[in-house]
């Protein structure tokens, strides 16, 4: 069996945590710069831990990056490390569809951002829950911790957020909950069918799901009291923002429900007003952390 370096296991974990990382994820991760993160996964790499991927960027004709997924070796590797204390099974974490890498990184570009809030307000805690973690216990029916399964008298609900998560204001002692779909446009908005993933069915289920205050398990969890709900869609283009805002602007009950994109994302990152809230595009937008704490700042200049 290879051996590894706490350093070494330290990376595979963020890895495996979040699926699939690129090579300036993984320097804002840790803070570090772009060589040593190079000379790191090439160490990976080198003793067959992981595995490299070459991504087409968007908007960028012919450039590609490389992204790093975990090996067969190196989740075998980490679960002897663990003896059987993480839930996964090697054909359910390593990353085999390449098609959904970019979704994956989209996600992980969130979190990322989810992060530097604490960083950058101290009073502020953030806690987040992958779908495709393999830290956590899966539910009795095999699905992920924070897969929703329930029955209305008219209705059969069932849906899996891309994440889940709270943020805390210490100082104001709130609490925010907020569950994340994140939309590459390859969903339709509207289907006949009840049984293909279309936009109107999600916002439906989550309607529903908030209105019955199933949400509210997570108090529990969180030890806290929601002063809030959020349904985030952080979308791929400008376009399928203004789509989604259409779908969810048809019916007022959605102000829950929150839109933005990847580009605004970058520009203003989570701290900003970013966030068309409702549905709205004729009213200013919102930021996630409020009107007094809202701030601009790029996490790429």
């Amino acid at each position: 069996m290879k051996k590894i370096t706490p350093k070494e296991k330290e990376l595979l974990l963020q890895i495996l945590e979040y699926g699939i990382l690129s090579t300036n994820q993984i320097m804002l991760i840790n803070g570090v710069g772009k060589r040593e993160v190079q000379r790191k996964l090439e160490n990976l790499r080198k003793k067959d831990l992981i595995t490299f991927h070459n991504i087409k960027k968007e908007g960028r004709k012919g450039r590609t990056e490389y992204v790093s997924s975990i090996s067969e070796i190196g989740a075998t590797i980490i679960r002897n490390e663990f003896d059987g204390q993480f839930y996964f099974s090697s054909d359910k974490i390593i990353f085999k569809n390449i098609y959904t890498a970019k979704h994956q990184l989209l996600l992980n570009w969130f979190r990322i951002h989810l992060n530097f809030l604490h960083i950058k307000l101290p009073d502020l805690t953030v806690d987040f829950i992958s779908a495709t973690t393999p830290f956590l216990p899966l539910k009795k029916n095999g699905l992920p911790l924070i897969s929703e399964q329930f029955e209305t008298k008219l209705l059969k609900i069932n849906f899996t957020p891309d994440g889940v998560f709270c943020i805390k204001n210490k100082t104001q002692n709130k609490s925010l909950l907020f569950m994340l779909e994140v939309d590459m446009g390859t969903e339709s908005l509207t289907t006949r069918s009840s049984k293909t993933n279309n936009i109107a069915t999600k916002i439906k289920n989550y309607s529903v799901y908030f209105q019955t205050e199933k949400y509210k398990r997570y108090q529990k969890k969180w030890n806290t009291l929601f002063n809030g709900f959020r349904l985030l869609f952080l979308t791929n283009s400008l376009e399928r923002e203004e789509m989604i805002c259409k779908q969810v602007g048809s019916d007022r009950s959605n102000n829950f429900v929150w839109i933005s994109t990847k580009l605004e994302l970058f520009e203003k990152s989570l701290g900003g007003k970013i966030w068309v809230s409702g549905g709205n595009l004729h009213t200013p937008k919102e930021s996630i952390i409020g009107p007094s704490l809202n701030y601009e700042e790029s996490l790429f200049l």
